[in-house]
């Protein structure tokens, strides 16, 4: 995950113009997407098998189960990354006495990431060769924060899971910032724009995660995310959510990574619970490191 990078990345030397890390850089299993590309020419797979129960009440209820899959390729740009994510959804349905059973793909994304500013790009971390107190001090350039943006289209997939008259396809934005707090505490923030150009349907919302690596193989996660959405013309009731997260990563080497979480929504419209284990893979290459600057964070 993103705190993965974190911890790395204070114990490697690495090239002060790319984003490359010796081990994997995955945005699972949390919701928020990270600020750092894959960089270029590294396709990663990052894809995830999850139980979601809606309770609206004891004789009205949802249960899905759900399947994510996220492709992330750097191209160009050591900065850019293009992503693609897809989401299947099987559902069973109760509400009071009527049963129902639909499945489809719920909705598949894609869309560029580009980070627009990393206060580390260019730097050289100087060395006071008279003062070890001195090169011991916290470092305040790491809470200046690395800036990313997003831009991307959602495809409606199954009727079913959104209101008959929202656009079978609409954009997406995203500001992403992410900071190294210390060598093992990283915060990434998203704040996403949705549905950007349907006044009807437009939403808006954030991300928040907070991670903490504890081993070179263990890191945890807690994260909040919360929507403001309203709806115009829709007889359904889409209120905003407010929902809790946590979970672990193991790193299993550097190219692949396990993890396992869950979460819950704050209030009762519906209650969420959801749980999912998934993983992280992606292609390596040897990749020529220029520049090299030791431990800048």
């Amino acid at each position: 995950m993103k705190y993965i990078y974190l911890f790395c990345i204070s114990l490697l030397s690495f090239a002060a113009n790319a984003q490359y890390t010796k081990e994997i850089n995955s945005n699972r299993p949390s919701l928020s997407m990270g600020a750092y590309s894959v960089s270029k020419s590294i396709l990663q797979i990052e894809g995830g098998l999850g139980y979601q129960q809606d309770e609206y009440s004891n004789e009205r209820y949802n249960n899905h189960t759900l399947i994510d899959l996220q492709f992330r390729y750097g191209a160009f740009f050591e900065q850019l990354e293009f992503v693609a994510d897809v989401k299947f959804d099987n559902t069973r349905q109760v509400n009071f006495d009527q049963k129902n059973n639909f499945s489809g793909f719920r909705q598949t994304s894609i869309g560029a990431k580009y980070m627009v500013y990393d206060s580390y790009r260019n730097y050289v971390e100087k060395r006071n060769i008279y003062s070890w107190k001195a090169n011991q001090r916290y470092k305040w350039r790491r809470l200046v924060p690395a800036v990313a943006v997003y831009v991307g289209a959602d495809f409606k997939g199954d009727e079913n899971y959104f209101p008959k008259n929202m656009p079978a396809t609409t954009l997406k934005g995203m500001i992403i910032t992410q900071q190294h707090i210390n060598n093992n505490l990283s915060f990434v923030t998203n704040l996403i724009v949705e549905n950007a150009t349907n006044n009807d349907f437009r939403s808006y919302g954030y991300i928040a995660t907070l991670s903490y690596g504890f081993s070179q193989n263990w890191s945890v996660f807690a994260e909040n995310q919360g929507f403001f959405r309203k709806y115009e013309g829709v007889k359904q009731n889409f209120k905003d959510d407010c929902i809790l997260r946590g979970g672990f990563t193991y790193l299993v080497n550097k190219n692949l990574q396990l993890d396992i979480s869950g979460g819950t929504t704050i209030g009762n419209t519906p209650h969420k619970m959801s749980g999912q284990i998934g993983a992280s893979w992606r292609t390596h290459k040897k990749y020529k490191q220029t520049n090299e600057v030791e431990d800048i964070l």
